[in-house]
């Protein structure tokens, strides 16, 4: 194998742009939907004469990230029960090496199970 990348067909193409716009979109939706739950909160804590902090929209960032983990690896949200450990290691180790790649964490790998 010369490790070249195969020329993509003109159907491969417009396959991968569908692909590609839904993910945009979505991840627009995902944004927008973060945004408004903080600020929701911010209004309802406001409203409410609290004297705590709202909630951040990191916060809700990590609330995202942890149902989704959660989902991947079929896990029920509200107890983590009846998820695939061989699923979130992959996960992990996914992330992992990101930020090794990406952002020079230099960190072990977990091994792969």
């Amino acid at each position: 194998m010369d490790g070249a990348c195969p020329i993509p067909t003109p159907e491969q193409r417009k396959a991968a742009e569908i692909m590609s716009n839904a993910q945009r979109v979505m991840m627009e939706k995902v944004h927008a939907a973060i945004a408004d739950a903080a600020a929701q909160v911010r209004d309802q804590v406001l409203a409410a004469g609290l004297e705590l902090a709202p909630a951040p929209k990191e916060y809700f960032d990590a609330v995202v990230h942890q149902r989704m983990y959660l989902a991947i690896c079929g896990a029920t949200a509200d107890t983590f029960e009846g998820g695939d450990a061989q699923k979130a290691i992959g996960l992990i180790r996914n992330q992992q090496q990101i930020a090794n790649h990406y952002w020079g964490a230099n960190i072990a790998v977990t091994p792969k199970a």
